[in-house]
């Protein structure tokens, strides 16, 4: 599959914006406030000198650096194309394979752009850039910030729902005006995991004497509900669950640090959700019980993966205990 100059601008305009939330993601958890501001010049890390336009091309001003600093030959982490990278990738695909209708159109007389769905792709690729600092914010600093996740409720609860109904799905069709519908899908996905959340917070703290997540990452599955709605939300726990228990496990053991952010794994399972909500539901609620009502082997393997899950989880938590 070719490449189209439309996907490739897209890339470069991602690329772009992934160089604006390297910004966010260095200046946004500083603890002074004057350090905080998103505007003005970029400064090198290490020697605060400002650095001049050239060098701050996305991806290829790390490439031609050789990822050093120029003014005072510091090593820059390679995390900043990274970032500029991932975001243009993600804004390409976003292109052709939007969850809202890809507005990329292949025809026999060509490649053309579908207009009518600018909005609803501007927004994924809003939502997008919400998860990848988010992501690296919280990796980084082990905090989720409210200058993100407060914003992006609001935004996901009146301006997308008002502007682009259906984005979060729907509550009850045809009833009520699809304005109306598309916010109380939002507010409901909103409830659905911001309460998740908080009810696991708080009824973790009688089991394991603390909190089992922070109040960031309660506010953050708020923002996540949100936009993908209320089974979005309770899928995006899920799968962040999932893919935090392997991830959290492999760190550990790899690094012998008991912390593990959870915010990054909820944003893979908030972009798994986004693209492959519906086979994921398909598979759960059809294949997989077809699967076991026919295979012999349906019980084993489950047999087999729940003590897995249970050897696994006690050696986190034994893990965590020891070095807590």
């Amino acid at each position: 599959m070719s490449v189209s100059a439309y996907e490739l601008a897209a890339a470069g305009f991602g690329a772009c914006i992934g160089s604006f939330l390297n910004v966010v993601i260095y200046r946004l958890p500083q603890e002074e406030p004057s350090q905080r501001s998103l505007g003005g010049r970029s400064k090198c890390p290490h020697c605060k000198k400002s650095i001049s336009w050239r060098d701050n091309v996305p991806v290829f001003g790390w490439l031609m650096l050789r990822g050093r600093s120029r003014c005072c030959r510091q090593r820059i982490s390679v995390r900043y194309p990274l970032v500029e990278l991932l975001t243009a990738v993600m804004f390409a695909v976003l292109l052709r394979a939007s969850p809202h209708g890809a507005m990329l159109v292949t025809t026999e007389l060509g490649v053309s752009l579908d207009w009518s769905l600018l909005l609803p792709t501007l927004f994924d690729a809003a939502f997008v850039s919400f998860l990848i600092a988010s992501t690296f914010i919280d990796w980084d600093h082990r905090i989720l910030p409210d200058a993100l996740t407060i914003p992006f409720m609001a935004i996901g609860c009146t301006l997308v729902a008002f502007t682009c109904p259906g984005f979060a799905g729907t509550i009850a069709p045809g009833s009520m005006s699809p304005e109306l519908d598309s916010i109380l899908a939002s507010v409901f996905g909103l409830a659905a995991g911001y309460g998740l959340c908080l009810a696991i917070r708080n009824g973790a703290r009688p089991i394991f004497g603390r909190e089992a997540m922070g109040f960031g990452d309660v506010k953050f599955m708020g923002a996540i509900g949100a936009f993908v709605g209320w089974d979005g939300a309770l899928w995006t726990f899920f799968l962040g669950s999932f893919t935090g228990a392997i991830g959290g496990l492999l760190h550990r053991l790899v690094t012998k640090d008991s912390y593990v952010p959870f915010g990054p794994f909820l944003a893979i399972g908030a972009l798994l959700v986004m693209f492959y909500k519906a086979p994921i539901h398909e598979f759960v609620f059809r294949t997989w019980p077809e699967w076991q009502r026919s295979s012999p082997m349906a019980v084993p393997f489950l047999g087999g993966a729940a003590l897995i899950s249970i050897l696994a989880l006690v050696l986190v938590v034994r893990r965590g205990r020891r070095n807590g």
